[in-house]
């Protein structure tokens, strides 16, 4: 697929919000679903005879199923079974994305059928798109297909700095020309670490050059400390891998610039293949595009890797369930998409920058969504010799409810870790 030209991007009709009550969708009014299918082509003489809805995402911490995202049954007259469609509450950027992006992806984000913008967030009506395959089945053929998908939508905006300007809400994944936190904006708006966390703080340099990824080294730095307080984590974090991350919390300068150096193309930003649907007429959709921006393509693609063996289960909990025999190496996920873009981007790629930025991406993968975990734990750990205790378990051994949850985690993160360090030392 050839980029986008800029003439048939910002000529692809914005989704209007429609003058449809978005009270009266959620409470479930057949007169107002019927207004919103009505609206499109070739439906103008639908008629919506009830809806009913069930809430989805299930949330761990109060036990109980978010109405966040919601699927909507809708009955129509003279039809015997009800069309699915998703309702979701979701960040001003993906409803801004669904209005203005979205239509020039047909073939991979779900179509969307209404966005309301209100404040600083958003609700958005889009197909209900049927997931047939397992997430933890994933076959070569599944995984070379959500590749080619990633191809497609990152060489249709291939270099085109005029769609940061033209589309103003999209930012860029550092953005630190336009954004640059103050110690007074971090206090503000993450009091959790100041107030009760271990109080980590980052150096002025890093923050002049961090930009809007400022609070997540933030999260990063204060996880560190947390795992420094506990002596490590023996069999993951040993001094090697703690003194890198302090390294690269310091001076983020060697890990970001390289990424800096690459082309910007659109992002998905968190490319966990629980977010590929993949259907029995072999049709990828790809969801929840909350953390959509402009930046380097190879970060889509270590993100798919490194979330590669984590799970949801049939609950939407989280598990882990690291691949013995994993349907496609690492390399050959490299390869494939390398030699695609190649494919379709011809002399306006350069496979080699972008093979050896992969290190770069790889570390700030990890450190901005691994070491945030553990400063999550500061009000949940035991002391350090309970710890290190802990860790000399047998594996199967229970340890009790507060700690099962975390160890649970070890055999994914030694290989995360062993990744980083790999990473860090080829910078």
């Amino acid at each position: 697929m050839l980029a986008i030209g800029a003439a048939t991007l910002y000529n692809v009709p914005r989704m209007n919000e429609s003058q449809v009550d978005v009270v009266q969708l959620q409470k479930r009014d057949p007169q107002a679903w019927t207004a919103l299918l009505a609206g499109q082509e070739g439906l103008e003489d639908v008629i919506v005879t009830a809806v009913t809805a069930q809430p989805l995402h299930f949330n761990s911490t109060t036990n109980d199923y978010s109405r966040r995202i919601s699927r909507y049954l809708v009955s129509l007259a003279n039809n015997s079974d009800p069309i699915p469609f998703i309702g979701k509450k979701t960040t001003l950027n993906e409803a801004l994305f669904y209005r203005d992006l979205a239509p020039t992806l047909p073939s991979i984000a779900p179509r969307c059928w209404f966005v309301h913008i209100f404040e600083n967030a958003g609700w958005v009506v889009i197909e209900d798109v049927p997931n047939h395959v397992r997430r933890d089945r994933l076959s070569h053929q599944d995984v070379e297909e959500v590749l080619s998908k990633m191809v497609e939508f990152h060489t249709a905006f291939w270099d085109q700095p005029e769609i940061g300007r033209y589309y103003s809400w999209l930012p860029h994944f550092v953005d630190r020309d336009h954004k640059r936190y103050t110690w007074r904006e971090l206090r503000q708006e993450h009091p959790v670490y100041f107030e009760q966390g271990p109080s980590a703080l980052l150096s002025e340099h890093a923050l002049n050059h961090t930009g809007r990824l400022t609070p997540r080294f933030l999260e990063a730095a204060n996880g560190l400390a947390v795992m420094r307080s506990l002596g490590g984590w023996p069999g993951v974090l040993g001094e090697s891998h703690l003194a890198a991350a302090e390294d690269l919390l310091d001076d983020p300068v060697p890990m970001l610039e390289p990424l800096l150096q690459l082309p910007s193309t659109l992002l998905h930003g968190n490319m966990h293949k629980y977010h590929w649907h993949l259907t029995l007429f072999r049709e990828n959709r790809l969801l929840d595009w909350r953390n959509v921006a402009l930046g380097p393509a190879i970060l889509d693609v270590v993100s798919f890797q490194e979330q590669f063996d984590l799970l949801f289960s049939d609950s939407k909990l989280l598990s882990v369930n690291p691949y013995e025999d994993p349907p496609v190496t690492e390399e050959t996920m490299i390869d494939s998409y390398l030699l695609a873009m190649k494919a379709e981007l011809s002399g306006q790629f350069d496979a080699r920058q972008m093979r050896l930025a992969i290190p770069a991406a790889r570390c700030l993968q990890i450190l901005t969504t691994s070491f945030p975990y553990f400063a999550t734990w500061f009000d949940q750990m035991p002391d350090k010799y309970t710890w290190q205790r802990v860790n000399r378990m047998t594996e199967p051994e229970p340890v009790g409810r507060s700690l099962d949850n975390i160890i649970r985690y070890r055999p994914y993160l030694r290989k995360v870790f062993q990744r980083f360090l790999q990473a860090y030392r080829m910078l």
